[in-house]
């Protein structure tokens, strides 16, 4: 018996249909398949053919011109200038950011409320560059004291440019906040420390007590807070051989231009460094902010992703309040959590 086959045609034009009847086989198999199978076999064998750039550069299809737009964007002029001097102003931004934090910058005055930094002054005069030095060092050696007690101020830039004052946390600074978030747990809110809201209902009252125990007071108090005053007192102390070691050139070759703006670069420029390494060295700022994770925003929210992914300002949260996080900012910060820095 044979088995029979009908071509039929529905209504819709151009919409065919091919009814064919099967066998046991793989030989007597339907006759779409056969169709399909032939049809892939052949399209496997001949192959892909996607009209990408890369394709027609290896094809030869790309014109000249194609091929020079293509090729050359990035080695343009314009292009390295503007990449150039993005990273020039992120890396001034850097540098403004870390000379605030700490006193010893030229151009810096932190014991100024106007004219913190200016880049005018006159540093032609003998005077004028020993004394700032003899200036920088008292005011590091108070900061020592400073740190050891409450916690020294420092100067940063707000979202509107304007220069703040800011508060850095003591050693006995963050021991008295450690008994404040005690208590203010035992009591489950009934005290607070000045500036934190009651918790209004029992659920706000059990979070708040698991908060202040275990987040606030041992973590960020004990185990962050006072390893982290202790890191700027000896901040403090290095600076202040920085600014001693820079009496010297400002007694000497600070008397001619050229060497006024070689020891500014050269002694700004450690500052900023020392600074960098207390700061992504564990329990910094850096450190806290590349560390940081956050379950808001997912998988952005993880640990380096979660600072790269940030905005350069805007964040309330202290580990960015601070300071001007930029890419260049972002990268070397991220790069120094990733490879340990030894010291």
């Amino acid at each position: 018996m044979l088995e029979t086959s009908r071509v039929g045609m529905s209504n819709k034009q151009g919409d065919f249909s091919i009814l064919v009847g099967a066998y046991d086989s793989v030989e007597t198999s339907p006759f779409e398949k056969v169709i399909y199978d032939e049809l892939k076999k052949q399209e496997l064998r001949a192959g892909f053919s996607c009209d990408t750039v890369t394709t027609r550069i290896k094809g030869g299809i790309l014109s000249q011109l194609e091929r020079n737009t293509f090729e050359g964007r990035a080695g343009h002029p314009d292009f390295k200038e503007n990449t150039s001097s993005a990273l020039k102003e992120q890396f001034k931004k850097y540098k403004e950011d870390q000379l605030l934090s700490n006193p010893g910058g030229d151009y810096f005055n932190l014991d100024k409320d106007v004219d913190v930094m200016d880049y005018n002054s006159d540093q032609s005069k003998f005077l004028v560059r020993v004394g700032k030095d003899f200036k920088d060092v008292g005011e590091n050696f108070i900061n020592i004291i400073k740190d050891i007690g409450h916690g020294a101020s420092f100067k940063y830039i707000d979202e509107e440019g304007r220069i703040q004052n800011g508060k850095k946390v003591g050693v006995v600074g963050a021991v008295v906040d450690f008994f404040k978030d005690i208590a203010s747990g035992i009591t489950l809110g009934k005290y607070t420390p000045k500036g934190e809201n009651t918790p209004g209902n029992a659920l706000e009252a059990t979070k708040h007590f698991f908060k202040k125990i275990f987040v606030d007071a041992i973590f960020k108090d004990m185990v962050v807070g006072i390893p982290r005053s202790a890191i700027h007192v000896g901040e403090n102390a290095i600076f202040i051989c920085i600014n001693l070691a820079e009496i010297v050139p400002d007694a000497t070759i600070g008397n001619f231009k050229k060497g006024q703006v070689i020891t500014t670069e050269i002694f700004d420029d450690a500052q900023v460094f020392v600074d960098f390494i207390t700061d992504v060295i564990p329990m910094g700022e850096a450190g806290s902010r590349t560390r940081a994770f956050t379950f808001k925003k997912g998988i952005r929210g993880f640990p380096v992703v979660n600072n790269i992914t940030s905005p350069e300002r805007g964040i309330k949260d202290e580990n960015w309040r601070y300071v001007r996080n930029t890419p260049l900012r972002k990268t070397i910060e991220s790069m120094a959590m990733l490879v340990p820095v030894r010291m």
